[in-house]
């Protein structure tokens, strides 16, 4: 199912492309928003067209209400329509059937999008569709500023220098610098001794020559 969903929002994105005749425009205030980019509907894009077409303001809240509930059925409605279909565009690879599956899911935004407005006194079906066609172009202008976005985002990446790691400077193991303390006191106590020991001969070698000078007397 969720194949199948990206599928038929693909299909959709291919629908605004072909009637595409705008260059990119203004940005949105945050144009890469997850409703912007998968809605069919748009609560945005769909009050700005209510605007541009003159659609009284207190209509408004209404309608986008109410495609915003049904902006969830129409992948269902999709594949009801395309089931009945030999063969079923949404499951064939040729390009023809891919057509059809175009036109199908133009067909049914147009019939949520129509159902919506005439509930709320739009019945203009020439109005209904130039409406619908431009909340699309805006989906598709919006959709190629989010990719430049991201295309800017990912090159001003690459252009930055890698900096190298910082070498940290080597430190001592530890315990070396007790060891090399242990190491000095360790010498001193050997000086200690050698200067003791030498004390010790020193008064051993006195001694002797006392008790020579002692038995010659």
């Amino acid at each position: 199912m969720k194949t199948l969903a990206l599928k038929l929002s693909l299909i959709a994105f291919v629908a605004c492309l072909g009637i595409l005749a705008f260059p990119v425009g203004a940005t949105a205030a945050d144009e890469c928003s997850k409703e912007l980019l998968l809605d069919y509907f748009p609560k945005q894009f769909v009050l700005e067209s209510l605007k541009k077409f003159n659609v009284p303001q207190d209509k408004w809240d209404a309608i986008a209400s109410s495609l915003a509930a049904k902006d969830k059925d129409v992948v269902k409605i999709v594949e009801d329509k395309a089931s009945k279909l030999t063969p079923n565009p949404l499951k064939d690879r040729d390009p023809q059937q891919r057509q059809i599956a175009v036109k199908l899911f133009r067909e049914t935004l147009l019939q949520v999008f129509s159902d919506a407005l005439q509930a709320n006194g739009i019945t203009d079906q020439k109005q209904l569709q130039s409406m619908l066609d431009d909340i699309q172009q805006q989906k598709a202008r919006n959709f190629a500023l989010c990719m430049e976005k991201q295309k800017g985002a990912a090159m001003q990446r690459d252009q930055q220098p890698q900096q190298a790691p910082e070498e940290s400077e080597p430190q001592p193991a530890a315990g070396a610098p007790e060891a090399r303390a242990d190491g000095d006191d360790a010498g001193d106590v050997a000086d200690n001794d050698l200067s003791s020991d030498k004390d010790d001969q020193s008064n051993d070698d006195d001694k002797d020559n006392g008790d020579d000078k002692e038995g010659k007397a």
